[in-house]
């Protein structure tokens, strides 16, 4: 990948995040930008150098794991990259490779507060009177995005919230995990089983 198709790749991931109707997929990860222009750009050795360091897959993953931090990916610029990228990268690495334990720690959190409450497994995704147990868990820091993505993959739930919440930070939420989960390669099958052994 030459500096210009790094330039490329982050206009593309720029879109999908903010553009309902544009994908990263279906455009193969690039849109159109002129050597002209991007050689005009004051950041341009900043896409040249990670061009150089990274592998293809590497920089789609560099530039992803910036606008699923990012509580507002919209918003997201490459000044934030050249300033928090590297940071945030290792730590969406170091995420996928503990996938399965770190899930499991989240899941252990919603038993417990089960157990302390009393609630029963359905009162997890309850929309009566505001967000649901398992939505504010996610607010709070106490769930993944990456354990509410799988646990919506297994059970299905969004589709409800969407129709139940119209809410600002619900639908920013919303639009934001249905752009982030296609980029997550997850073995669906082991987490169904994960999660009855929890809650069965």
């Amino acid at each position: 990948m030459q500096g210009l198709d790094v330039y490329r790749t982050y206009l593309a991931m720029k879109q999908h995040f903010t553009n309902p109707k544009f994908d990263f997929f279906q455009y193969d990860g690039k849109v159109r930008a002129s050597e002209e222009k991007y050689q005009e750009r004051s950041d341009f050795y900043f896409f040249e150098t990670l061009s150089r360091k990274l592998s293809d897959q590497e920089v789609k993953e560099y530039l992803l794991s910036s606008f699923v931090a990012s509580d507002d990916p919209s918003k997201v610029w490459i000044g934030d990259i050249k300033r928090s990228g590297k940071d945030r990268w290792l730590a969406w690495q170091k995420q996928r490779q503990s996938e399965h334990y770190l899930v499991n720690q989240d899941l252990d959190r919603l038993v417990q507060h089960m157990e302390e409450t009393g609630d029963s497994f359905n009162h997890l995704f309850e929309t009566m009177g505001g967000h649901p147990t398992l939505l504010k868990f996610y607010i709070q820091r106490r769930v993944s995005l990456e354990t509410l993505i799988i646990m919506d993959m297994v059970l299905g739930f969004m589709k409800n919230w969407d129709k139940k919440f119209h809410d600002p930070l619900w639908e920013m939420l919303s639009f934001k995990i249905k752009k982030y989960k296609p980029f997550l390669s997850i073995c669906k099958d082991k987490y169904i089983k994960l999660i009855k052994e929890k809650f069965l």
